[in-house]
């Protein structure tokens, strides 16, 4: 679990950014624990701009110091702080504020005390950069979380947010664009290209359509959906009104539905009058499914594999991918070419998204069972 959830425990907004980079952890690190935003000028220059009230005040400009970034939070504080770091692997930052303000007022709060700070009439923020080994090179993360201590204070400062959060965004895909072209973008392969398991099913299969999700959400999270596959459980995650009889699928985790094994299976539609099998298994790492049958007027056997590799310790990069044969030849044409790419992309696409959105909402409101400190 990420170090922020410690001290920022279900946030009212958060948002994860993620790239990947051809470097080692210590040297990605390194640059992404030392990176100064103020070497983006126009970043350096939009900084400017929200200090003029300040500088008009002092009726001169004070010898400031002018970098952007945790050096600067480290020596100097202004209203932020380190709550958190461990060296090489993640620092977490905060601050309480009435950022809603002009010229920002921040409570004087000591990182021990940041998580249980509720006095109303403030906003929390917290931001974290983490870095983890990632396949030859490293995956660095940048996650910020917002909150208030009260109604009233959040709606200031969500519509604050919702302002400069443009701003901020872009400026967060700025620094980490100029990070990732330093370190240097790692590239991947194509997942339409790469052998996964549950080929072997089928080795022959001539069609195959892989889809992929990037989830901010650990493995064993994201393999209990799986798990809930099927009309028998949760449903399939994708269009309901197609393939659940308009049922919605259940989107929390039922603790019944932990398991599935070899010779398994799930109904394949609200009926319960079609199957698929579980082909093969390994916890937390692959689920295979599929299914023989007959369409237009000849045999017909699909595999249906979902893959799950671990980006780091708190991220999974799901695959779905889907192998068939037939026959006879013009068949086998027709489906893999025109019938199954947009009908299995379509409900492949909606039913990733949706995985993705109830394992990251449940990931975002796990609580810290141990507590980190500086």
């Amino acid at each position: 679990m990420r170090a922020i959830q410690s001290y920022l425990p279900n946030p009212r907004h958060a948002e994860i950014h993620r790239i990947f980079v051809n470097t080692k952890p210590d040297v990605a690190w390194q640059a992404a624990r030392h990176f100064d935003g103020a070497k983006i000028p126009w970043v350096r220059f939009i900084f400017d701009l929200r200090e003029i009230p300040d500088l008009i005040g002092r009726h001169k400009a004070d010898s400031a110091d002018r970098r952007l970034g945790v050096d600067q939070v480290a020596e100097h504080g202004k209203g932020f702080a380190i709550l958190y770091e461990n060296p090489g692997k993640e620092v977490v930052i905060g601050a309480v504020g009435q950022f809603w303000h002009l010229n920002i007022p921040f409570a004087s709060v000591k990182p021990g005390d940041f998580l249980e700070f509720q006095e109303a009439g403030w906003g929390k923020v917290a931001w974290a950069i983490s870095v983890d080994p990632y396949r030859e090179g490293s995956t660095i993360s940048f996650e910020i979380r917002t909150t208030a201590t009260d109604e009233s204070s959040w709606e200031k400062f969500n519509l604050y947010f919702k302002v400069i959060g443009v701003v901020s965004h872009l400026i967060r895909d700025s620094v980490m664009s100029h990070l990732q072209a330093q370190l240097g973008k790692m590239k991947f392969p194509e997942d339409d290209e790469r052998k996964f398991p549950g080929d072997e099913i089928i080795p022959q299969a001539k069609h195959q359509i892989a889809f992929h999700k990037n989830i901010e959400a650990p493995v064993s999270i994201v393999w209990l959906y799986l798990m809930q596959l099927g009309c028998d459980r949760s449903g399939w995650f994708s269009i309901d009104a197609l393939d659940h009889g308009g049922k919605p699928s259940i989107d929390y985790l039922v603790e019944g539905w932990k398991k599935r094994k070899v010779g398994d299976e799930l109904a394949a539609t609200p009926a319960k009058d079609r199957f698929y099998n579980v082909y093969a298994i390994e916890h937390e790492k692959y689920f295979v499914i599929g299914g023989e049958t007959e369409r237009l007027g000849g045999p017909f056997k699909m595999t249906w594999a979902f893959i799950l590799e671990p980006m780091g310790e708190d991220a999974t990069h799901l695959i779905s991918n889907a192998r068939m044969v037939s026959s006879p030849e013009w068949a086998e044409w027709l489906m893999g070419n025109v019938i199954y790419p947009p009908i299995h992309g379509l409900m492949s696409g909606v039913q990733l998204k949706n995985i993705k959105r109830i394992a990251e909402r449940d990931a975002q409101a796990r609580v810290a069972t141990t507590n980190h400190k500086l």
